[in-house]
């Protein structure tokens, strides 16, 4: 089977399609982040398959977020359906070797099937229709080429640059129902800088950058924490895209990336609520000043607190002329303590800070053999952090000891 005879395959009566194995599967790989293998409705099991001709798109959703994939295909554009996209993914991967897949929609009274066809094995799949399928991107049925409808901003960033301020960001996104408008991240234009921020009442992580072409006067909104762990996973490492856009509506956001030869979209629905106003939480009066070895610190904070089984238990900081004293005490396994040499030619200061999060905020603001600053004013204060990342800060919020 190859490509050259795609004109005989959109002849046909049945809608069918002919795409390369490796790539379908790439976007089956991609669409089932978001396809539970069991669901109570059928439906959102399933990966919708339509063409246009040329284009072959593979879109999976959970109603609250869409995936789409599009790959190049000779696809024809009566072909509308959806099968269960688990075991589509299952054939691709494991049916005997072919470099091409055929895939024809047979449908009629009696049947609703798939048939795909890998050259020495074939393999039929129950189908539903295409247009049962739920969307979130309106009326329309493939239009990512045109602009969305009531789209308010459109603008581009670079890849490696928006998944850095993903990664800076989202350790402090909060996971509490009752606080839901804390499940996420929140964009927006402030200042003519384009900023990040998640807060989950404990910490908060901020991150400021240089603003996007488009993105002026953007109000703010907010990305669910769900699909903001989606884009960390499809874009690190060596899928990081070298640019992505990103389409905002009243109600939804969209984020787009790829080539003529492969193209992701995220659709998402955004956290209905007003996030809080997080400058009011940012300290600006902190005068007691320490810098830190990163490394150091990160290591003195995990050993002391090897003493507890506790992750949330509290580490005492005993602040004085270059020197801070980390203790951890535990009633029932005994107590631990370490110095870290810093700079600080301040006032003697006591203040515990809850250990996992403060390792988290230093793993997060240094990288590797960075100093890592804080900024204190009192015991029952939040402290001010940052580090090496450019237009990072954290707050983090002290606890008693």
């Amino acid at each position: 089977m190859t490509m050259q005879n795609t004109a005989a395959i959109i002849a046909a009566t049945a809608p069918s399609a002919i795409a390369e194995r490796a790539s379908l599967t790439r976007a089956l790989d991609i669409v089932a982040n978001v396809i539970e293998r069991r669901n109570t409705i059928p439906i959102l099991s399933n990966c919708r398959i339509q063409g246009d001709g040329q284009t072959l798109f593979v879109t999976g959703t959970d109603i609250d977020i869409e995936l789409v994939v599009a790959l190049p295909a000779a696809a024809d554009s009566r072909l509308d359906t959806s099968v269960p996209a688990h075991g589509f993914r299952d054939f691709l991967k494991k049916a005997t070797a072919s470099d091409f897949v055929a895939i024809t929609h047979e449908h009629d009274d009696s049947r609703d099937n798939v048939n795909l066809d890998f050259e020495r094995v074939n393999y039929t799949l129950q189908a539903l229709p295409g247009s049962d399928f739920p969307t979130l991107r309106g009326p329309s049925l493939i239009d990512f080429g045109g602009k969305p409808d009531s789209a308010y901003r459109n603008f581009r960033m670079t890849g490696p640059a928006f998944l850095d301020g993903i990664n800076s960001v989202m350790g402090a996104m909060s996971s509490e129902e009752t606080r839901y408008y804390l499940n996420g991240m929140f964009f927006h234009e402030y200042q003519n800088e384009f900023v990040m921020v998640a807060t989950d009442g404990h910490r908060l992580y901020r991150r400021v950058m240089a603003l996007p072409e488009g993105a002026a006067a953007m109000p703010g909104v907010i990305i669910p924490r769900k699909t903001i762990a989606l884009l960390h996973k499809l874009l690190k490492g060596k899928a990081c895209p070298d640019h992505v856009d990103i389409e905002v509506t009243e109600a939804n956001a969209r984020i787009t990336w790829g080539d003529p030869d492969f193209h992701v979209t995220i659709t998402t629905k955004l956290v209905d609520g007003t996030f809080p106003d997080y400058n009011r939480v940012i300290p600006t009066g902190n005068d007691k000043v320490a810098v830190f070895d990163a490394d150091t610190l990160a290591e003195a904070v995990r050993a002391v607190s090897l003493v507890s089984s506790e992750r949330g238990r509290a580490v005492k900081f005993q602040m004085s002329k270059d020197n801070a004293a980390l203790t951890v005490n535990n009633p029932d396994a005994g107590s631990a303590h370490a110095d870290v040499a810093c700079s600080y030619d301040s006032y003697p200061l006591e203040i515990g800070f809850n250990a996992s999060y403060f390792a988290d905020m230093i793993a997060v603001g240094a990288g590797k053999g960075e100093p890592i600053t804080a900024k204190f004013s009192d015991s029952g204060s939040p402290a001010l952090f940052t580090g090496s990342i450019e237009g990072w800060t954290g707050v983090l919020m002290p606890m008693r000891v």
